[in-house]
């Protein structure tokens, strides 16, 4: 059963390079932050709708959580405005390398001292070989 999580993440990573793609030549046309704003809108507003319809949480908790814990929407407009920007230099495959690249090194970074309530899990040599291997992949479609 775990296997559907991961084929989620597949379906993800599959959606994130294609986002960068479109996000790409959307802001060839109507510019890059405008690109980025277009997009985290129309986001917002099919969230929104999926929201009201079919949520089961309470957003009135955002009040009384952490406030880094509200973070995560900066974060994304850094990502996808940073792939508006790169894609057009290095293409969607060099892009995307890349950003694996830096979420495995933030990943371990971030678990290896337990921050931002992650689980501790030491750096081990296999973690390090991964991003070894990882940036040689990034050498080869280079």
């Amino acid at each position: 059963m775990k296997i559907i999580y991961y084929v989620f993440a597949l379906a993800g990573g599959f959606a994130l390079s294609m986002e960068g793609a479109i996000a790409s030549e959307l802001g060839k046309t109507i510019g890059e932050l405008e690109s980025s704003y277009f997009i985290f809108l129309t986001g917002t507003v099919l969230l929104t709708l999926i929201t009201l319809f079919f949520g089961k949480g309470d957003l009135s908790y955002i009040f009384k959580v952490p406030r880094w814990n509200l973070a995560g929407g900066s974060l994304g407009i850094i990502y996808l405005t940073m792939l508006v920007i790169s894609v057009p230099f290095i293409g969607v495959g060099l892009s995307m390398v890349s950003v694996i690249i830096g979420q495995m090194v933030a990943s371990i970074v971030i678990e290896g001292f337990g921050w931002l309530g992650s689980a501790r899990n030491p750096v081990d040599r296999d973690r390090i070989l991964s991003i070894i291997c990882m940036a040689a992949a990034l050498i080869l479609i280079f």
